[in-house]
C-alpha cells in the first residue's frame, strides 16, 4: 500500500524513541505512586520500576529494561489498586513489548548489533 505522506517516512526510526520515552514516563509515575505506599513489597517494586524508567529514559540496556517494564505493568494490572486505568496499562504493556522487539531507536546509548 502506498503511503499518503511519503515525505514523512524518514521519521520512522523516531517512533521507537517516542515509545521509549512514553514507557519511561508511565513507569516513573508507577514508581512514584508505589513509593508513597506503605508495604515493603510495593516500595521494592517501585524502586525497580523507577530504575527501569531511568534506564529507558536514557536509552541504556533498553531491551532488558523493557522486559522489566513489561513485568511491572503486568504486576500493576494484577493489583487491586491500579495506578492507571486498565487501558493505559495495556497500552504500556504493548509499547514495552514492542521495545523488546524493535530496540531503543535514536538518541540512545544502545548500539544496534
Amino acid at each position: 500500500m502506498l503511503s499518503y505522506f511519503p515525505e514523512l517516512l524518514y521519521l520512522a526510526p523516531f517512533s521507537a524513541f517516542v515509545i521509549r520515552i512514553t514507557v519511561a514516563i508511565v513507569l516513573g509515575m508507577i514508581a512514584y505512586r508505589g513509593l508513597r505506599a506503605g508495604s515493603l513489597w510495593e516500595r521494592g517494586s517501585a524502586l525497580v520500576s523507577g530504575l527501569a524508567a531511568l534506564f529507558l529514559f536514557a536509552g541504556a540496556l533498553t531491551q532488558p529494561m523493557a522486559l522489566i517494564a513489561s513485568l511491572t505493568v503486568i504486576e500493576s494490572l494484577v493489583r487491586s489498586e491500579k495506578p492507571f486505568p486498565k487501558s493505559t496499562l495495556w497500552l504500556a504493556l504493548i509499547m514495552s513489548l514492542s521495545l523488546v522487539i524493535t530496540g531503543a531507536g535514536p538518541f540512545a546509548f544502545d548500539l544496534p548489533l
